[in-house]
């Protein structure tokens, strides 16, 4: 997909701007962005030169959830079960499968499906004066992107389970701190400059060893036992000292002492000549 009409995709160095951009609607999710999501986040996945995918929204809010141009088709049984089986849970799987880092940026409001979309996310970082909320039940439905699971293995289950039952889009941004969802709040008129740290501080880290740390973390918790976890650590940090650059390194490790105070003089030499 050459061009997106409901999302900007936008490469700068190590680092990939995906903004829903629905402004006037919230950043609202229809098909066409469910559709354009999922083909980003396949697509930055083969950039190797990114090392961290920002996830933001245009406008006024991050997104307010599933649209309601959605909603008519939902009243067919399978048109509703591939809206929840396919792009939802297509689109989570993209980001998890995308191999970067990929943040949520939430300014304004992030509800229903917006929440969940922040919750397929490495990290979380929100304005204060955002507010966040998952009103399905209101509805008598629940979120179907993966929200009730996914929020329950993300902060503390009797937290969780309030943001789910209340139907509550009033939950500030400090509270949602406190209960264990977000990495970080700033304050409003700092977000921009703090938040800017944050990205230039991770995508400034080896894409190969971020990407890595993001699928050891993620797969650790499938695994039967911790030392089942602590063996797939090992093979991970062994692959990354095997990489070119590391074992470059490694060779000075791997001179003779000898070798090393040859190298020191010849070095030393270098910058004599040079003065």
């Amino acid at each position: 997909m050459s061009a997106y009409t409901t999302i900007l995709y936008e490469i700068k160095g190590p680092v990939c701007n995906i903004t829903l951009n629905r402004p006037d609607k919230y950043n609202a999710i229809n098909r066409e962005m469910a559709t354009e999501l999922l083909d980003a986040f396949r697509k930055v996945r083969d950039e190797a030169g990114v090392a961290v995918v920002v996830l933001s929204g245009n406008g006024k809010a991050f997104c307010t959830g599933g649209d309601l141009s959605v909603f008519p088709s939902l009243a067919e049984h399978m048109e509703s079960m591939n809206w929840l089986a396919h792009e939802g849970y297509g689109i989570g799987k993209a980001i998890e499968l995308c191999e970067k880092v990929v943040i949520a940026k939430v300014t304004g409001h992030c509800l229903a499906g917006g929440l969940e979309l922040a919750l397929m996310c490495d990290l979380v970082y929100a304005r204060e004066s955002a507010k966040f909320g998952t009103t399905e039940i209101n509805m008598g439905i629940l979120p179907g992107w993966g929200g009730t699971v996914r929020i329950a293995r993300a902060m503390p289950i009797y937290r969780a389970r309030e943001i789910i039952y209340s139907g509550r889009k009033d939950f500030l941004a400090r509270d949602m701190y406190e209960m264990g969802f977000l990495t970080r709040v700033f304050k409003d008129d700092e977000f921009e400059a703090r938040f800017s740290e944050v990205v230039a501080n991770i995508s400034s880290k080896k894409v190969i060893a971020l990407r890595m740390a993001k699928e050891v973390m993620g797969r650790s918790l499938e695994c039967g036992s911790l030392d089942a976890a602590l063996t797939l650590e090992r093979n991970a940090i062994q692959w990354l000292t095997y990489a070119p650059d590391i074992q470059a390194i490694m060779d000075t490790f791997r001179k003779k002492p000898e070798d090393l105070v040859a190298s020191q003089k010849q070095a030393n030499i270098a910058s004599d000549e040079k003065k």
